[in-house]
């Protein structure tokens, strides 16, 4: 069996303390793969006032040695992931904002393995697909060299059924920056994502240069498991769309 690599949980936050140690929890609960494989990796967008401290001198989390990246002032969702994602050190990130609790268990040994075994795949949406508007085809990889107890349904040990999103699909949103599993590459052939936006310009923004991207030969694949065709995140958080949070122009 091959060893799993080691990868990046990145929290994404700004200004949301009850919110994102309810998120972290939620993950700790939910989430399956070896905890001496995973880096935490906290990216503020200067919420100042002591906020990261806070968060890592919660009791329950002394077990966790969170890396840190802070903006030099708030500067926006765009700019806090820009820095955050250079200070990334592993082939693969699980990035998640501060306000989603992950409310089923998700393996994510299956989703690095299949990244692993099909390096056309640059990333795995977790953040649901029902309501989207996509053209996909199902395709199946063998895990098994990572995750030989794997059992989809009544399949194969080992044998993961998967949907690749085709770039041809009328949805805009293929792209989308809720929870999600990718290699870091991904950014060096898509881009770094737009600074100086406000929030929903800036994915907006970004979804089109992936949509166009995915047409040139070679570009990284967007795939999603069946299980989370539905999304499985609580949003408890209030948006921060069109509020004096929401930094940038558009």
């Amino acid at each position: 069996m091959l060893e799993l690599p080691q990868i990046t949980i990145l929290l994404i936050t700004y200004k949301r303390l009850a919110e994102i140690r309810k998120t972290i929890d939620a993950l700790r609960r939910h989430l399956v793969y070896p905890k001496d494989k995973i880096t935490w990796l906290i990216a503020d967008d200067n919420s100042g006032d002591g906020y990261l401290d806070d968060i890592i001198s919660t009791p329950r989390y002394k077990t966790i040695a969170f890396e840190t990246s802070i903006t030099e002032q708030n500067c926006g969702w765009g700019c806090n992931v820009n820095k955050a994602l250079r200070a990334v050190n592993t082939e693969f990130v699980f990035m998640i904002e501060d306000d989603y609790l992950l409310m089923k268990p998700l393996d994510l040994r299956v989703g690095v393995a299949l990244l692993a075994v099909k390096p056309h795949i640059g990333m795995l949406r977790y953040r649901g697909s029902a309501g989207t508007a996509l053209v996909y085809h199902q395709m199946e990889a063998d895990i098994s060299p990572y995750v030989p107890d794997y059992q989809d349904g009544v399949g194969l040990p080992g044998k993961l059924n998967y949907f690749l999103i085709d770039g041809g699909s009328p949805d805009l949103y293929i792209y989308s920056h809720g929870a999600h599993l990718k290699r870091t590459s991904f950014h060096q052939f898509y881009g770094a994502y737009p600074e100086g936006l406000k929030l929903g310009v800036t994915e907006e923004a970004y979804a089109h240069v992936v949509k166009d991207g995915m047409m040139i030969p070679n570009a990284p694949a967007i795939a999603f498991l069946p299980d989370f065709v539905n999304m499985w995140f609580d949003h408890i958080g209030e948006s921060r769309q069109l509020t004096e949070h929401d930094k940038g122009a558009g």
